[in-house]
């Protein structure tokens, strides 16, 4: 069943082709990024963005339709990185490990998304706005879906089994912990984000080994 179009439009307007109107681009988002970090997503508007970026805000609606496609565009490039960190991961530890690699090195994964989180400007107000803004919220779930569903597939193969409900739940489950753990890493400054990274890997690992367990699939 596919999902409603949501009410505020979200797409860009033009992709730019030549150089300067890539750097344009380019000035739009580091803007909308550096203002969400000074002023939070409430009071962040298209006129801020545009002052910000240096342009008049005619010619940021040459691009953008509003500040939610701006925020969507930044959600996008976000969660791409984050989703080529994940295939990266897999690749590194799949092939030799199975399952069991997977399991032992998830510390490893949840350390260099948030590293890219962090070292992105506004990286964790995205990850903020992505959560907490409804235009933005359909995103954020489809980049989860499309990481749980590999996921469950990667599993599935291993086992030799078939992708099932109990499966795809957990997948679900684990994804949003995941960048769950990933959040309060980055926001938490009681909390030694080493230690949350650690807790967060061993809580996700032992999830699924259960249910590994449970199918009689244990390494």
């Amino acid at each position: 069943m596919s999902r409603m179009r949501p009410p505020v439009e979200l797409l860009e307007k033009n992709r730019p082709r030549q150089a300067r109107a890539k750097r344009t681009y380019e000035n739009i988002l580091m803007a909308a990024a550096e203002l969400l970090v000074e002023v939070g997503v409430e009071r962040i508007s298209t006129n801020l963005i545009a002052e910000n970026a240096g342009i008049t805000v005619p010619a940021l609606y040459r691009y953008f339709p509003n500040k939610y496609a701006v925020l969507y565009a930044l959600g996008a490039v976000l969660m791409d990185r984050q989703n080529v960190i994940f295939e990266q991961w897999h690749e590194r530890h799949y092939a030799d490990g199975g399952v069991a690699g997977l399991m032992g090195n998830v510390e490893e994964l949840l350390l260099e998304t948030y590293r890219a989180t962090r070292d992105q400007v506004g990286g964790h107000e995205i990850t903020q706005a992505l959560r907490a803004v409804q235009p933005l919220q359909e995103l954020r779930m489809e980049s989860h879906e499309i990481v749980a569903r590999r996921f469950s597939d990667l599993v599935a193969e291993a086992l030799g089994v078939a992708v099932d409900e109990e499966m795809l739940i957990h997948a679900r489950i684990s994804v949003d912990t995941f960048y769950g753990v990933v959040e309060l890493a980055l926001g938490d400054n009681d909390l030694p984000p080493q230690a949350v990274l650690h807790c967060g890997a061993s809580m996700i690992s032992a999830y699924w080994l259960d249910l590994i367990k449970r199918l009689g699939k244990a390494d």
